[in-house]
């Protein structure tokens, strides 16, 4: 490795990423990464100064030190960016970096993606976060928030005119997410995930598996859900909804009774303005018209009029 440690090599390489056109030229990024990957492993840095060193050898070793650091930070953005574009010649050592900057990247698109009506741009999106998941390390930490944001992207793609097959792979991935959470404290936000994708795919096809599956997932996330905040109402609301599509299956009135309870509780941990707040009222509205058909009780057909006129007044507001 002796000629890329050469200064006139080091000058050529800082030359041609000076005159690199933009962030779309990825043969010069993958050619700079492994650059200055090489230098780094080939640089001997010593930790310390050597007995009876001289103050210019403490300098010189100071500078090298210095840009073995440069060498490797700037071989991490190069090869993300080759990461990023789907390039598989990579330093098997840098993987787990070049992943987690790969994620942190393509988590800031997620946003974008919700509002996206691009099938280009989705399936790049999910393409991208398949091969990150593929490259983290099973038992790593990231691993469980990578599955999940695999199968968000899935089911955002089955939900732009995808494929069946897409929304079975978000359930899978956010099975696996699931299987592998190490910590409680962020269980209710998977055991969520997972229950509203197995709702959706009932929705589909009718699978009473996938409903009480999804019942049971949501009863035990608002079991698990601490506080009265906003997150807790959308648990509330997602058990609610598939309590009632129980009760529509099976005609069980203590599932719609469970239903304007999770309903009722939700509304007032919505903040004025939330969406959330329109949807809840709404739903409860219509599952208080659905209980006054069932059993005829006035107070039920009053107090669906009730909820339909505040989500409406909630609405005109936001």
């Amino acid at each position: 490795m002796a000629p890329i440690l050469e200064a006139e090599a080091l000058r050529e390489a800082r030359l041609l990423a000076e005159l690199l056109p933009g962030e779309d030229d990825l043969t010069v990024h993958h050619l700079l990464g492994w650059f200055h990957w090489f230098r780094h492993r080939a640089t001997l840095v010593r930790t310390g100064p050597e007995p009876g060193q001289g103050r210019e050898q403490e300098q010189e070793q100071e500078q090298e030190q210095e840009q073995d650091r440069a060498d490797l930070r700037i071989a991490v953005h190069s090869l993300t960016a080759s990461f990023l574009a789907g390039e598989e010649d990579l330093p098997e050592p840098l993987l787990p970096l070049l992943v987690e900057n790969a994620a942190a990247y393509a988590a800031r698109l997620l946003p974008e993606l919700r509002e996206s009506n691009d099938p280009g741009r989705i399936a790049c999106a999910a393409r991208l976060w398949e091969r990150i998941v593929d490259a983290a390390p099973l038992g790593h930490p990231q691993r469980p928030v990578h599955l999940t944001a695999l199968g968000n992207v899935l089911r955002i793609k089955w939900g732009r005119g995808g494929r069946p097959a897409d929304l079975d792979s978000a359930i899978d991935r956010f099975r696996e997410a699931l299987s592998a959470l190490s910590e409680e404290p962020g269980r209710p936000m998977y055991l969520y995930n997972l229950g509203e994708v197995l709702i959706a795919r009932f929705e589909r096809t009718g699978a009473i598996e996938d409903l009480e599956g999804a019942v049971a997932l949501l009863a035990e996330a608002a079991r698990a859900t601490p506080g009265e905040g906003p997150y807790r109402a959308l648990v509330l609301t997602g058990l609610a909804g598939a309590l009632r599509a129980r009760y529509e299956r099976a005609g069980a009135p203590r599932d719609l009774d469970g239903a304007i309870a999770r309903y009722r509780e939700a509304v007032p941990m919505f903040p004025p303005d939330h969406p959330g707040r329109v949807e809840s009222l709404s739903h409860l509205g219509d599952a208080l018209l659905a209980r006054f058909d069932h059993a005829g009780d006035p107070a039920d057909r009053d107090a669906a009029l009730t909820a339909w006129s505040a989500a409406k007044a909630t609405a005109d507001i936001l």
